[in-house]
């Protein structure tokens, strides 16, 4: 009989530790399921701007919002530089306040107009939501690619320049007493707050559909890319590239967004002229080659590859985008040349966008078979 129990309890022990079992189980996969959500860190700011007497057609809502904003991204530059994530990285002051400016978006929340008809005010407020998870993960792509980094830090010293334009543009304004004088600066200033404006709105963009595009990539992969609103972002773009000529990084995020479109013809052109107008930035050479790489125009598409190879000989997606122009050319030499050194560069790199391109390179390898050096072809 004691036998019986002891058996009857040592089964109901087994069961208990059977359901134990499965439930642990059941936790484990709900939680696969549904992770844990990122942390969420909204921030709010307000300003309240007073037009002095000389302010005359300039609208103060545009003066009041820019300070708004300036004041959030502040507050969101402190919260970034305090994740523990982004303290190991040791980003400096500046380039915290750049990937903060380039990827934080700002919304107008409230705008009301205060004081009295002798002196009004307008008083505006602007939310900034963060979401973390999002945030370090563009921080950490930026920092592992430097002609991305570039055009982030190259709109964040634009827009403080811009900044410290409007204060002093502000400050002549308060002070001058010439009404010639006074209508010039007017002028000045409204058109850095467009400035101003331009980058806001392409900011908000890039921030939107950059972590979805390739920009070392042809059309063959940004293609798949199925992105929402692309024609309302084409043209906001096209109004900012039309009013503040100077915005590179609008130009780079258009010129992409004609090659997802497949409107080669018009990324070929906008490239160019930027080209032009920014000589030295290499992410632009290599977004000109690689469209024109794909209208079959390979020796001009080489010499755009081979700035960036004088700049950065072994820049992984380069040396992938020649290898893959002088592969289309017909020369399998130089196409699997290029290829092997990409493999040999990069043997050590594990980023996710480098290792995609490596089983690639060596189908082109595989695909052009061993090739005789130059040497030998000389003999």
């Amino acid at each position: 009989m004691e036998s019986k129990v002891q058996r009857s309890r040592s089964g109901v022990r087994t069961s208990w530790s059977a359901v134990a079992v499965a439930l642990m189980t059941i936790c484990v996969m709900f939680l696969a399921a549904f992770p844990a959500r990122a942390e969420i860190k909204v921030i709010e700011a307000e300003s309240t701007y007073a037009p002095g007497h000389n302010d005359g057609k300039v609208d103060p809502r545009r003066i009041a919002t820019q300070e708004a904003q300036r004041r959030a991204l502040e507050q969101a530059g402190t919260f970034v530089a305090s994740l523990t994530v982004v303290k190991e990285y040791r980003l400096t002051k500046d380039e915290v306040t750049a990937y903060t400016a380039g990827l934080a978006v700002t919304d107008v929340v409230g705008s009301e107009d205060r004081g009295t008809a002798w002196h009004p005010e307008v008083s505006v407020r602007v939310r900034c939501r963060i979401d973390t998870d999002v945030l370090v993960g563009q921080i950490k792509r930026y920092r592992e690619n430097e002609e991305l980094r570039e055009q982030i830090e190259d709109m964040a010293q634009l827009q403080e320049a811009l900044r410290k334009e409007r204060a002093s543009l502000m400050k002549q304004l308060a002070e001058e007493k010439d009404t010639a004088k006074v209508a010039v600066l007017q002028g000045k200033l409204a058109a850095v707050l467009t400035d101003e404006e331009s980058i806001d709105t392409t900011n908000r963009i890039w921030a939107k559909v950059s972590p979805q595009l390739d920009f070392y990539s042809g059309g063959e992969v940004n293609r798949r890319v199925r992105l929402d609103g692309l024609e309302d972002s084409v043209g906001k773009l096209q109004k900012v590239v039309q009013a503040s000529p100077e915005n590179q990084q609008a130009r780079l995020l258009l010129a992409t967004l004609y090659e997802q479109q497949n409107d080669l013809q018009r990324a070929e052109a906008l490239l160019r002229d930027t080209v032009a107008r920014y000589p030295n930035r290499p992410i632009l050479h290599l977004r000109l080659g690689i469209v024109l790489r794909q209208q079959k125009q390979y020796d001009e598409a080489l010499q755009e590859l081979h700035f960036m190879e004088k700049k950065r000989p072994n820049q992984p997606q380069m040396l992938f985008q020649t290898g893959l122009t002088h592969k289309a050319r017909g020369n399998c030499r130089l196409a699997s040349a290029y290829m092997k050194r990409l493999l040999l560069y990069t043997r050590k790199v594990d980023q996710p966008e480098i290792e995609e391109l490596k089983p690639k390179a060596q189908e082109v390898i595989d695909a052009c078979g061993e090739q005789p050096s130059r040497q030998t072809r000389h003999r």
